[in-house]
């Protein structure tokens, strides 16, 4: 009987032994499906929350932005800012003519940033003609591609000396603190004094009286009409003394664009921003980096803070808007950062786009990148030539939870078995491994919205 029951206890510890690393991989895998319940796709977001599937949505409230096999994946319209990102040939503009196409059939009002410059056949421009022909919108284009061909363009209109100076000094870079300082206080009170003379605000207004010679006669204009003192006079000579040789510096760089062909773009009676958004309709800008370089950088700013300005100025406006900034690495600065961020509570959509992240490296601010992508909630992302980007794409994507198998193997003679002994640990991978992201074909990429808890590869919708 000792016997017997010393084998049915060498039996029982050999069971247990063997047992146990089957139930360490069964209770792996509850585990595992658990994890899966509680989170679609990273464990960074908070338990408990709402989530709002894409069920819910529909051409009414979202993009249509294409499909899953045949099921349709939507953007939400009041998605908290979306970034897409796709190489050359990846498909980004079509994904872009989504966004543009919904806007023409709501009646959203829209801002366009084409930092590329292309106006033919595939452009943004020619997408919104095609377009236009079924929903018939206002549309400016402001071309400097094809400044003959442009509408004109008034970023001052009905702007405070604080903004025009800001406009002004962010057109240009600024090699030391103490310029761009002495150059905002010139700026600022020249406005003022143009304001006070009635005289419509535009680019090519401020340029003239930019030059010391007339900022002093219309000071002094302003004094003998007594309407400024003598002493801000006095005061307004003193300020042109001081600023007077970093202002010069200034003066060549405006006068360089207001005296080019683009110079026939700005108008005291051209289109701004607020106006276009009232309006309800719609507005293109298209850069040329290729030609104009530096002024397109410099227009870009500009539009960024006539962005900035028509936000504020349209702030209780319930209308739902869309500003789309396409190639942002042109005219990327941190105003962008600031835009993106007032833009939420406004009812403002953001759709930035770009070919890499690496385009981006080059701002004026080393965190620039990392700012886009956390004041995102929503990513497009196509395809991607570069491992370091896929790389860097897929860790922004995020991870799941899964589950790590090891086996013990033991090998008799030529052949190789299980010893049933093993582990089982959880770890994390990626959503979409870099290298997916690098295979991605032309007109299919990722989408994943934090909005609403949802990501999937997806096919490109073709508007048309």
């Amino acid at each position: 009987m000792f016997i017997i029951g010393l084998i049915k206890y060498k039996f029982q510890i050999e069971f247990m032994l063997l047992a146990i690393p089957t139930v360490m991989i069964i209770n792996s895998i509850r585990h595992q499906i658990k994890m899966r319940k509680l989170f679609n796709f990273s464990n960074d977001y908070k338990k408990g929350r709402k989530k709002l599937k894409q069920k819910d949505l529909n051409d009414k409230n979202a993009v249509l932005l294409g499909f899953k096999g045949r099921k349709p994946i939507y953007s939400p319209d009041n998605a908290k800012h979306i970034f897409v990102c796709g190489t050359t040939g990846s498909g980004k503009t079509i994904a872009l003519s989504n966004y543009i196409q919904n806007c023409m059939k709501k009646d959203f009002p829209m801002l366009i940033v084409d930092g590329k410059g292309d106006t033919g056949k595939g452009s943004i421009l020619d997408i919104l003609t095609q377009l236009n022909k079924q929903y018939h919108k206002k549309i400016y284009c402001i071309n400097l591609t094809n400044p003959s061909l442009s509408d004109t363009y008034n970023p001052f209109y009905k702007t405070s000396p604080t903004i025009a100076k800001d406009m002004l000094i962010n057109m240009t870079d600024w090699s030391e603190e103490h310029y761009k300082v002495n150059a905002e206080r010139y700026l600022q009170r020249l406005v003022l004094l143009l304001n006070k003379a009635n005289v419509t605000l535009s680019f090519k207004t401020i340029v003239k009286y930019m030059e010391l010679e007339h900022f002093s006669q219309l000071s002094m204009y302003l004094a003998k009409k007594k309407i400024i003192t003598k002493e801000k006079h006095l005061e307004n000579l003193e300020i042109a003394k001081t600023s007077g040789k970093v202002v010069e510096n200034s003066i060549a760089r405006f006068s360089i664009i207001a005296e080019s062909e683009l110079g026939e773009i700005f108008s005291d009676t051209g289109i701004d921003i607020t106006t276009v958004l009232q309006e309800k309709a719609i507005i293109l800008f298209v850069l040329n980096p290729l030609i104009y370089p530096e002024i397109s950088s410099a227009f870009g700013r500009l539009i960024l803070i006539d962005s900035k300005k028509a936000i504020n100025q349209n702030f209780n406006n319930s209308n739902r808007t869309f500003f789309i900034f396409d190639e942002i690495n042109v005219y990327a600065s941190k105003t962008l950062i600031d835009l993106v961020n007032k833009s939420r509570s406004a009812d403002v959509t953001c759709v930035i786009a770009t070919q890499s992240l690496s385009d981006l490296t080059s701002a004026e601010d080393e965190n620039f990148t990392e700012q886009i992508i956390e004041n995102c909630n929503n990513y497009l992302v196509l395809r991607q030539n570069s491992a370091v980007n896929s790389e860097n794409w897929a860790n922004i994507l995020g991870t799941k939870p899964t589950m790590e198998v090891t086996y013990q193997l033991q090998q008799d003679g030529f052949d190789t078995t299980q010893t049933g002994l093993g582990s089982a640990r959880n770890v994390r991978e990626f959503l979409y491994h870099p290298d997916t992201i690098k295979q991605l074909p032309t007109g299919n990429g990722i989408f994943l919205s934090r909005d609403n808890y949802f990501h999937s590869k997806i096919r490109i919708n073709k508007p048309f």
